[in-house]
């Protein structure tokens, strides 16, 4: 009986493994072998370009704290550009905004930002994008739109006491656009939302003022 199963089996091996399926089976494990290395290979080179990114984005970031702004808006472009679809692209992309709000080109800043979020870029990338398109916006006097976007990106921040700041923004920039109802609603919220951050504190003042204002 054991002899017959083993003459079966190896009948069988002969007349699956023929030189052509032999053949064929190298080439598919050759073809696993080939993706693994692809793979692999696109891995290192995307932590390579990481890494390079990242060392061109602090030496752009060195340009801007000098107080060099025009050089360091060209070294924070060729980092989003050479490096595109990193981390730090999108910091470069964050920094031609910063460095053009330093700068006094305010309108320039909300350009560059408005593509940015066009992108679609990350949440931790977009929550900041945000907070910089409403101060560009507020230093224009843009005041209501400035708002909405201080709104957005405290509903992106995930840090309590950063979302209720953010807050404090958009209601000081609501009460400068002249709603200030819109106004005291936004400061109530952060004292209800937020009671056990600081902001609560700064919130109240500013809920005093504005009732003060109102009576």
């Amino acid at each position: 009986m054991t002899s017959t199963a083993q003459h079966d089996d190896a009948s069988f091996a002969e007349k699956f493994l023929t030189p052509q399926r032999i053949k064929l089976l190298s080439i598919g494990g050759g073809a696993v072998v080939l993706v693994a290395l692809v793979t692999w290979f696109l891995m290192a080179a995307g932590q390579r370009k990481e890494a390079f990114g990242a060392r061109a984005l602090e030496s752009a970031r060195a340009v801007a704290e000098s107080g060099a702004m025009g050089a360091a808006v060209q070294q924070f472009e060729q980092v989003a550009t050479t490096y595109g679809g990193t981390d730090a692209a999108a910091e470069a992309r964050l920094g031609i905004a910063q460095a053009r709000l330093v700068a006094g080109q305010a309108e320039l800043a909300i350009v560059s930002l408005r593509e940015f979020i066009a992108t679609k870029p990350r949440p931790r990338f977009l929550g900041p994008a945000h907070s910089l398109l409403a101060t560009a916006l507020e230093n224009t006097t843009k005041h209501g739109e400035a708002a909405a976007e201080y709104r957005k990106a405290s509903e992106l921040e995930t840090v309590p006491y950063l979302k209720a700041t953010l807050l404090l923004d958009a209601g000081r920039a609501t009460k400068a656009s002249g709603d200030r109802d819109a106004a005291i609603a936004i400061y109530r919220e952060v004292v209800e939302k937020f009671g056990d951050t600081a902001a609560r504190s700064e919130a109240e003042v500013r809920l005093l003022e504005l009732t003060a204002e109102a009576a």
